[in-house]
């Protein structure tokens, strides 16, 4: 069986291993900031450092990963209840505009129509 300090300094070197990897997968964009995937690994990261801080006696650092926790579980829950409705806006949006570029094209088929009968006539 592993001894406890051990397991608590593994753990501390994955919680910095989490964060970092999240900070470094928005920095490139492959993950926005307010996404489940980045969120995930600031709570799990975050946590683990928690731990480790608390065990060494370092508050600083414990208060810091605390609200880093809680901001990261806010953003959890804000970004999961309003997922929808940032879709439904989207589609509303990508849909209005099609709506609108389908009239044009219909509208200035009529018109090239019209003037060809004009012409005809």
């Amino acid at each position: 069986m592993m001894n406890l300090p051990l397991v608590i300094s593994i753990l501390g070197w994955i919680g910095a291993a989490l964060v970092l990897l999240a900070y470094g997968l928005v920095s490139i964009q492959w993950l926005k900031g307010n996404s489940i995937g980045y969120q995930a690994l600031n709570v799990a990261g975050a946590i683990f450092l928690i731990i480790n801080s608390y065990s060494a006696g370092a508050y600083p650092s414990v208060g810091v990963n605390v609200v880093w926790v809680g901001i990261a579980a806010y953003t959890l829950l804000y970004a999961r209840n309003n997922e929808t409705e940032i879709t439904i806006k989207k589609t509303t949006s990508q849909t209005s505009k099609r709506i609108r570029l389908q009239k044009i094209t219909i509208e200035h088929i009529k018109m090239r129509a019209f003037k060809q009968t004009i012409r005809k006539s």
